[in-house]
């Protein structure tokens, strides 16, 4: 027990002095750009420097994650605001004519009420 006690005494008064060091973060950056390569294009140009073609609604975009050799994106969120105002118009548009279908109908009442003029 007393053992096992001065094990844990030494090695948190080791472990002290290491924790205020700072951490070598080049082994890091070296990870993270080992993660992520670089890719280049068949031009030798670096793949960050081309833009995103658009094919109709799709965008084709460059790689991002290991393994993936295309990327397609669908603006759904342009899509569907467009059909909710698609929809909103035709509504406006059935309104407008409905109100226009009543004012002619009301109008031609009217002048079925209205006596003959007097010569």
């Amino acid at each position: 027990m007393n053992r096992l006690a001065a094990v844990v005494l030494v090695s948190v008064v080791w472990s002290v002095p290491l924790l205020g060091q700072n951490r070598d973060r080049s082994l890091e950056r070296i990870r993270v750009a080992l993660e992520q390569p670089r890719l280049i294009t068949g031009d030798g140009t670096p793949v960050e420097a081309v833009q995103p073609k658009t094919l109709g609604i799709f965008t084709l975009q460059q790689p991002t994650l290991p393994g993936e050799v295309i990327r397609v994106s669908v603006p759904i969120g342009e899509l569907v605001s467009r059909a909710f105002k698609g929809s909103a118009a035709a509504y406006r548009r059935r309104q407008v004519a409905a109100a226009r279908r009543d004012v002619e109908a009301e109008l031609e009442r009217m002048k079925q009420r209205q006596p003959p003029p007097r010569e």
